[in-house]
């Protein structure tokens, strides 16, 4: 599923936030958890005016809160896409690991 994502879904968002973004702009990425059902859906989106556009996700094969590894996993690909912009990355309380911030300083 991550593959066809990034090579189907990926030139559509894209082009749509090449669309509505200056390059060099800066972007509210916001990343979130949820319950749907019985998945557990891991998701990277943007904001635009007071809306989440979808950039990347991805099921989480257990209960409860995501860890470390998996929110950097989900977001190296979405940092890669939208690397012609400046990124501001929010989250709820499960996203508060000084850690993922740090891992990702240099722009992996």
């Amino acid at each position: 599923m991550r593959r066809s994502v990034v090579l189907l879904w990926f030139p559509i968002i894209e082009a749509l936030i090449n669309q509505h973004f200056k390059v060099g702009s800066q972007l509210t990425i916001a990343m979130d958890r949820t319950q749907w059902k019985e998945n557990n859906v891991l998701m990277v989106s943007v904001i635009y005016q007071k809306r989440a556009w979808p950039i990347y996700w991805c099921l989480l094969e257990k209960d409860g809160c995501s860890n470390l590894e998996e929110q950097q996993k989900l977001l190296r690909p979405v940092i890669r896409l939208l690397k012609k912009y400046k990124l501001v990355i929010i989250g709820d309380r499960e996203f508060h690991s000084l850690e993922l911030g740090i891992g990702f300083t240099s722009r992996t």
